[in-house]
């Protein structure tokens, strides 16, 4: 697998009218993002490869990790570093297959039998949630906290990035809960001051960390 550094905090695009995305992933790397994933589903495949190209090349700028979510193809032919796979989305092995072993794949698991079932997968992270309520899909179950501490007693040796209503008010909960990293939307790319918002949750987590 491919993840050479860790991954404290995973900022997620958010479609706005006021900023474009470019602006976005900018903006979020400077504040301190490991990692960017793009995900919008109302894009043309078109705008959607053309976007996937400038946002690489930002997160190139600031040796930061840029993923696709769910669109193989996309992260494919852009070059991008990854790709996020949805449980409903097409199988970890086939992505693996076409994306190689040199590049990122992260899985969505909703709760602790998931996590179980995927970690056994040619995977570099699993994405958990959703810890806390969230408008972002308001229709996820809520796990809470213990499902963290849960999977925590199970010593995986891939990373889980907790995702769901995480924000800096309770991102340090997360992390104490057991979370390797988080994952965020409105956070940080939905914010007023997006630069700002990313380096304050980094700077918790980082220290949390120790």
């Amino acid at each position: 697998m491919s993840l050479n550094k860790k991954i404290d905090l995973l900022c997620i695009t958010c479609p706005r009218d006021d900023i474009s995305y470019e602006q976005q992933v900018e903006l979020a790397c400077q504040g301190g993002a490991d990692m960017i994933q793009l995900r919008d589903k109302k894009m043309s495949d078109k705008d959607l490869f053309e976007l996937s190209l400038k946002l690489q090349q930002i997160c190139s700028k600031y040796n930061v990790y840029f993923t696709v979510n769910n669109r193989i193809d996309i992260a494919n032919i852009s070059n991008s570093d990854g790709v996020h796979i949805g449980q409903n989305d097409l199988p970890v092995w086939y992505a693996r297959k076409v994306l190689g072993n040199d590049k990122i794949i992260g899985v969505s698991a909703s709760g602790y039998d998931k996590v179980v079932e995927v970690s056994s997968l040619p995977v570099d992270y699993i994405g958990c949630g959703a810890i806390f309520p969230t408008t972002t899909k308001p229709e996820a179950n809520v796990r809470g906290l213990e499902v963290l501490k849960k999977i925590k007693t199970l010593n995986l040796s891939k990373p889980v990035i907790a995702i769901g209503g995480i924000d800096k008010t309770n991102v340090a909960d997360v992390i104490k809960a057991g979370a390797d990293g988080v994952a965020v939307v409105r956070a940080v790319c939905g914010a007023q001051d997006i630069k700002k918002e990313a380096r304050e949750i980094k700077e918790i987590i980082l220290n949390m960390k120790g």
